[in-house]
């Protein structure tokens, strides 16, 4: 089940892709995060329900810009020099929305989609790439990803929130140079990949698409079930706080899960690296802690009490803890079975299941109140349990075979000349 790894070395292409990924979300979620407020303020002064349609049709326009870049990258122009020219864009759209006019407005988010989808579809690729010839580690790259993913999210959403606060233009200004920092690393790689493969065995089609639609599903109804939830633990949350003033409230607008979840990812980046376990058995283990995080939810009386604060903030770390260790398995299953070839395009299809299920716990969601949350935690707990015991059913079928490393693709890919 645990192994010690030998080989506990990132490779420098990984390092420096994550690094360049960090920097591009710090421009894309600061931009996010300020866009709304520019809309409705004193230059453009559109309407709430205005800004809020446009920034609906950007968030789905990102999807649509992944898959897009996707296809170019994986079948026309290559995944770096993809990931380059979606940097320019990116960088382009954030310098256009200096421009303070609404024609700028929508060619500035316009650009940010489109450069945006052609830097991170391939992007997560060459990163997924760089671990081909030791598979064994793709948990770790990954969750090492994860954390550059949201160290940079985190710090652009404070920083560019700041900068904009004083001046818009400005934060404009910074989204884009972060992104040419970002580009700036991606010209210290080369699209080639230097590797080998040992311990090889074929495995058949029918598995491979059996151990990733299999984590495309149960990633899909995690996260749909994380949605629906949001609203009671938020509840809970204010009422618990109300009652200390222990924890400013303006440092709980993000969830204590989203402080939690950086420190937690970091240690499992790290010891990952070092000690191999099974995919799915990290899956069933996020599934079991994420279900107790929820029982635990139950025990806090409708008037909060002298312990509901300790429960409250032991509940949002298994919460945490347990995202943190089904998020970046989805991409590290898909990326061991799948073509390399064709790695970007799988990648950003992936994701859509998830999409689909938030649609779902929206509707859902509208009704949390009616149904009341106890009962919310209490089906979650049992959907939990058993996606649970399907992760662990596929942590033993996929034991017996552990020692395979890659698909026939990988191999083919790696050798090619």
């Amino acid at each position: 089940m645990i192994k010690i790894s030998n080989n506990i070395l990132h490779s420098k292409p990984a390092l420096i892709y994550a690094l360049a990924y960090c920097f591009e979300r710090a421009s894309y979620y600061g931009v996010r995060a300020v866009i709304v407020l520019y809309m409705v303020g004193e230059t453009l002064k559109m309407s709430n329900q205005e800004a809020l349609a446009i920034y609906g049709w950007f968030a789905m326009f990102i999807i649509v810009g992944k898959i897009l870049g996707a296809l170019l990258g994986d079948l026309l122009f290559g995944n770096r020099t993809t990931i380059i020219v979606g940097g320019v864009l990116q960088t382009l759209g954030c310098f256009v929305l200096f421009v303070q006019s609404l024609t700028s407005l929508y060619i500035g988010l316009g650009l940010i989609v489109f450069g945006s989808g052609l830097f991170t579809s391939n992007i997560n690729a060459q990163f997924g790439k760089q671990y081909l010839s030791k598979p064994k580690l793709l948990d770790a790259g990954f969750t090492s990803l994860h954390v550059a993913i949201n160290f940079g999210s985190f710090l652009g959403i404070i920083a560019l929130g700041y900068i904009a606060d004083l001046d818009f233009n400005y934060g404009f200004i910074a989204a884009g140079v972060l992104t040419i920092i970002a580009t700036i690393f991606v010209l210290f790689t080369n699209e080639n990949q230097d590797a080998s493969l040992s311990n090889y065995k074929s495995i058949v089609l029918n598995k491979k698409i059996l151990y990733i639609l299999s984590v495309i599903i149960i990633s899909a109804i995690f996260w749909m079930v994380y949605e629906i939830t949001y609203f009671g633990i938020y509840t809970i949350q204010e009422k618990v706080f109300d009652e200390t003033d222990i924890i400013p409230k303006a440092y709980l607008n993000a969830g204590l899960n989203s402080y939690f979840g950086i420190v937690i990812i970091s240690i499992l980046a790290l010891v990952w690296s070092y000690i191999y376990t099974n995919s799915f058995f990290k899956i069933f283990l996020g599934l079991i802690v994420s279900a107790l995080s929820f029982i635990m939810l139950l025990f806090i009386p409708e008037t909060p009490n002298s312990l509901s604060l300790t429960i409250f903030i032991c509940s949002a770390f298994l919460l945490s803890f347990g995202e943190m260790l089904i998020s970046p398995i989805l991409y590290s299953i898909t990326t061991r079975f799948s073509n390399p070839k064709y790695l970007a395009i799988v990648l950003s299809l992936v994701t859509i299941p998830s999409m689909l299920f938030y649609k779902v716990s929206g509707i859902i969601g509208e009704y949390s109140s009616e149904i009341g949350f106890n009962a919310i935690f209490l089906v979650s707990v049992f959907i939990l349990l058993v996606l649970g015991v399907l992760a662990y059913i596929l942590f033993l079928i996929y034991k017996k075979e552990d020692r395979v490393y890659l698909s026939k693709e990988a191999e083919d890919f790696l050798y090619q000349d």
